[in-house]
């Protein structure tokens, strides 16, 4: 996570990232409004309940969230970061998030890549003996973007 957050807007993201990283439902618990709804390539505005039985779990699998970049206009704020997992996979993904009166009410996630280096010509076909075992770490996403 970034050091500090400029607004109450940024603040309430650092937040919830940090939630995930910390495994604190509690959290989010406290953040999300009672109409809370989450958007994903895998889900479609599913409501808070749905959200923590499918999404809070993944809690488990995420060792770090850097927050590269926050972009905020009024209770509205669209974030890029990098995580990484448990197992070391990195990846970098996008996230639109509406606010209201200091309740998260929606999150919007766009999928981004793995940000491991590009694998050099003679390495492919270890990349493709090994990809099978990548794709256990999130066999959902995995399923939607084969590497």
């Amino acid at each position: 996570m970034t050091p500090s957050a400029s607004t109450a807007i940024a603040t309430l993201v650092h937040r919830y990232f940090s939630a995930y990283e910390t495994r604190d439902r509690q959290v989010l618990e406290d953040m999300l409004d009672k109409r809370f709804t989450f958007s994903s390539p895998l889900d479609d505005r599913i409501n808070r309940a749905a959200y923590f039985a499918r999404c809070w779990p993944n809690s488990r699998t995420l060792r770090r969230i850097l927050v590269e970049k926050i972009f905020e206009q009024g209770d509205e704020a669209f974030i890029r970061y990098k995580a990484e997992s448990t197992t070391g996979k990195k990846f970098r993904n996008t996230e639109w998030f509406r606010f209201e009166n200091g309740k998260l009410m929606e999150v919007q996630v766009y999928f981004g890549r793995d940000t491991r280096p590009s694998l050099p010509a003679a390495a492919l076909s270890h990349a493709t003996a090994t990809s099978a075992a990548r794709r256990t770490e999130w066999p959902a996403t995995a399923t939607l973007f084969p590497r």
